[in-house]
């Protein structure tokens, strides 16, 4: 006896097929969507990287999809008796998570981040802004826009079921998925290879596809003994953490005179506490210092950076030093920790000795100082006698307590400042009027244009504002502390602000 397929079974063999096909066209779509994460990323150096950005790119991208199809429409293939339910159901979930891609690579290419529940705050500040000036004929248009995408979507559901006994005797299901396969098998072994040997090129692109997680295996290859451990944490420390931004600096020209009869002083105390307030200095306030290296943290000074952007601009002079040089006002700089280093990258500028240094602040009636000090470097200098002929600006940690503060004798209108604002304020109080944001995403603290500041944490973007540090991470993710208690607080994230504080980083990095 011959027992014939149940035209059941043959249905639901058919729908099976029909949503492999649908997922292959929808993968196809994802594909050029999320093409726009490739340009709106660093653009990969090496074959290395250019092969791990494709092959991740499709293996990733194709995953996602795919996984959407088995999770979501697959189930349906097997409850569902009537095609048309199903085709309609699958068209609506494939048009919402396209335009749910669509969306977080456009959000992507605007501030880095993508959709997140961390960052879904930040969305609907974001959307509510946006639609909230809408006209009728724009909501009309986005209305047309969902319905049209929607129409196409049900189109092909339909093109492709009714072809598809076609398209079941067309074998091609293993070469397509083995492609798949191979793409997201070999990204993540070349990411498992880039992470052991800290290659930058290749890491630098974790953040570039949503729900992205990269594979690592550092520790089981030191349970098997084919990796050192210790020596990994080693060069991982010593590693700098370089930045992919590119651009002219200053980006653009800087039109103004300086001052050379003038005196300006600028201190700070490292790795050390105040443990006396200073006197003949107000009390300006926090001041944010993000955790860096000496020298980076005084060439963020000078040029009115954060750490992150340094990279970007090595080879150039900075205008604080240039402007000064110009108008032959001299410039003196002295760093505790390279002061007993013969380098010459840090000449002329850098004193080699405290003496020296010391020597020309107390004796020259004009110029411009910049030191890193120890307390015991702290203690020689004069603060109260230099305050009558000197313009001085004093960065220190008081003794038991989470933040520096900014002490000074220059009329400063803002109790609130970062590091990146020392260099347009010792600059205006020189006589220069440029435009701060012309050269520093810093700003002038004798007239401030911002009541919020923004730096940067290595790869963190801080926001600080009434009173409060917002740090956020490249997926989206926040904390929220109190600079007075450094405790973190819990309340909303001002979405606004945060928005405000990407584009004015963003914007200066890409000018």
């Amino acid at each position: 006896m011959m027992f014939n397929e149940s035209p059941r079974r043959k249905q639901i063999n058919e729908l099976v097929a029909w949503g492999h096909w649908f997922a292959l066209a929808n993968i196809l779509m994802a594909l050029i969507i999320s093409s726009g994460y490739l340009l709106s990323s660093p653009i990969a150096s090496t074959p290395v990287s250019i092969t791990y950005m494709l092959i991740t790119w499709v293996g990733h991208i194709s995953f996602i999809t795919f996984f959407g199809f088995v999770l979501l429409l697959l189930p349906l293939c097997y409850k569902v008796k009537q095609p048309r339910i199903l085709k309609t159901i699958g068209s609506i979930i494939a048009a919402i998570g396209l335009a749910l891609l669509a969306f977080d690579v456009l959000l992507y290419s605007k501030t880095g981040f993508h959709i997140t529940f961390s960052s879904a705050a930040l969305l609907r500040s974001e959307t509510e802004g946006q639609m909230g000036a809408f006209n009728w004929l724009q909501w009309f248009y986005l209305l047309l826009l969902i319905v049209v995408w929607l129409m196409f979507q049900l189109v092909l559901a339909n093109a492709i079921h009714k072809r598809i006994k076609r398209f079941m005797k067309v074998h091609i299901g293993v070469y397509v998925t083995s492609a798949f396969v191979t793409c997201f098998m070999g990204s993540h072994a070349i990411h498992v290879w880039a992470d052991a040997n800290l290659y930058a090129p290749v890491l630098q692109q974790d953040n570039m596809l949503p729900l992205s997680y990269p594979a690592t295996a550092k520790t089981l290859m030191s349970r098997i003994g084919v990796f050192d451990l210790q020596d990994y944490k080693q060069r991982q420390n010593l590693q700098f953490n370089d930045s992919d931004i590119s651009f002219n600096y200053p980006p653009k020209p800087i039109y103004c005179s300086v001052d050379a009869t003038q005196k300006v002083l600028f201190v700070s105390l490292r790795n050390g506490s105040l443990s006396t307030e200073p006197e003949g200095l107000v009390d300006n306030g926090f001041h944010f210092v993000s955790d860096t290296l000496e020298n980076d943290y005084l060439m963020s000074v000078v040029y009115g950076l954060p750490q992150g952007l340094l990279p970007s601009v090595a080879g150039s002079q900075p205008v604080t030093l240039a402007l000064s040089k110009a108008f032959n006002l001299d410039v003196s700089m002295y760093n505790h920790e390279t002061s007993n280093q013969d380098n010459a990258e840090q000449k002329p500028f850098y004193s080699s000795n405290w003496d020296e240094f010391t020597k020309k602040l107390n004796g020259q009636q004009s110029g411009l100082f910049m030191a890193t000090v120890t307390n015991e470097e702290l203690a020689s200098i004069d603060l109260q006698g230099l305050s009558a002929t000197t313009k001085i600006l004093f960065v220190a940690q008081p003794e038991n307590s989470p933040y520096h503060k900014l002490y000074s004798n220059l009329p400063l209108k803002t109790t609130m400042s970062t590091t990146e604002d020392i260099a347009p304020t010792i600059l205006t109080q020189l006589g220069c009027n440029a435009a701060p944001n012309n050269y520093t995403i810093g700003q002038a603290l004798q007239s401030p244009t911002r009541a919020w500041a923004v730096s940067s944490q290595g790869r963190h973007l801080i926001v600080v504002h009434k009173g409060l540090i917002m740090e956020v991470s490249k997926d989206g993710s926040f904390e929220i502390r109190d600079y007075m208690t450094n405790e973190k607080v819990l309340t909303e994230i001002d979405t606004n602000l945060l928005s405000r504080s990407i584009k004015h980083i963003t914007a200066f990095s890409k000018q």
